[in-house]
């Protein structure tokens, strides 16, 4: 009778003292990477790195504990992912289980408006084993740029941009995770159409003390190049377009003439082609009559085209 009594109140003393027990938090000190892996929230696919993900704000209640983070990883990784420490703060956006291999747990990072996102896979005995710093291998740029991963785990690095003459040019760099935890980029694909690049800027190593000798350019296919004359009255020009996905293609290289301060046209000698360009201090503009000689038939030599800086020279010590 006392054996029986005395289990009871073992029993009801385990199931209070389990009741009472606080589950787990992400900031909790206590924390192991198998706690940790378990409390990150399973993200649907394809899982997207874009601007609304790393501008987003997180709440609280998934800002990591990061003394505790850094026991989950070697020194020497966390040192490469996070070498700035100070205002850091790292938030566990989800993960995506990989079958019973293992975890691909996405974290993002935090210092004032710097944005990142990093990738780490765990191994199903919670172990560390890669990780890929998807913020540093974002594409730069105006272009639209981010990362998916999808459900078979193939990370794609994709850039997209819309061209002047509204065709969209994707390029992708798609990496794998290999059996050791490495990552290695294992192809790249471009729709861009590269058969129409300028092949050179035939009038590039001319003068250009001029005030509107400069390049003008929209892309690497599309320029306006200006050099200086062999008198104040005159200018040195190169003209190279591409329109239509490649499809309309136009260039011609001449000599034009100065008609006011910021007006400048060109007459072939050889024809009735004349185009006039329109300088502002940031840009011009191009328009043409007659220029069929110069350009498949369906486009002509107009449009405006913004000044290109030109790359500071550095200086010899």
């Amino acid at each position: 009778m006392k054996y029986s009594v005395f289990a009871c109140l073992f029993f009801l003393f385990a199931v209070t003292a389990c009741k009472s027990k606080k589950p787990k938090e992400i900031k909790d000190e206590d924390l192991t990477a198998a706690d940790f892996i378990l409390l990150a929230k399973e993200l649907s696919h394809p899982i997207l790195v874009n601007d609304s993900l790393l501008n987003a704000k997180e709440k609280d209640s998934v800002l990591i504990n990061q003394a505790t983070f850094k026991t989950f990883l070697p020194d020497s990784v966390y040192t490469k992912l996070y070498p700035k420490t100070k205002n850091l703060k790292l938030y566990l956006a989800g993960k995506s289980v990989d079958g019973e291999k293992g975890n691909y747990v996405l974290v993002k990072s935090v210092i004032g408006k710097e944005r990142g996102a990093q990738l780490l896979y765990f191994n199903n005995k919670s172990q560390y084993l890669g990780s890929l710093n998807i913020g540093a291998l974002m594409p730069k740029g105006k272009a639209t740029s981010y990362c998916k991963i999808d459900s078979k785990h193939t990370i794609t690095f994709i850039q997209e941009r819309k061209t002047p003459t509204g065709e969209l040019w994707t390029n992708e760099t798609i990496y794998f995770m290999d059996e050791t935890g490495k990552f290695i980029i294992a192809m790249t694909n471009s729709t861009e159409d590269l058969s129409d690049l300028i092949m050179g800027n035939p009038i590039d190593s001319l003068s250009r003390k001029g005030k509107y000798s400069a390049d003008y350019t929209t892309d690497k296919k599309n320029l306006v190049s200006i050099r200086d004359g062999a008198t104040d009255k005159t200018f040195e020009f190169f003209i190279h377009f591409s329109k239509q996905n490649g499809d309309c293609v136009g260039e011609v290289k001449g000599t034009g003439e100065w008609v006011s301060k910021t007006k400048g046209v060109f007459r072939d000698g050889s024809s009735d082609c004349a185009i006039t360009f329109d300088f502002t201090t940031s840009s011009v503009r191009i328009s043409e009559q007659n220029c069929g000689l110069y350009r498949d038939i369906t486009c002509f030599f107009e449009g405006s085209y913004p000044k290109k800086k030109e790359a500071v020279k550095k200086k010899k010590k």
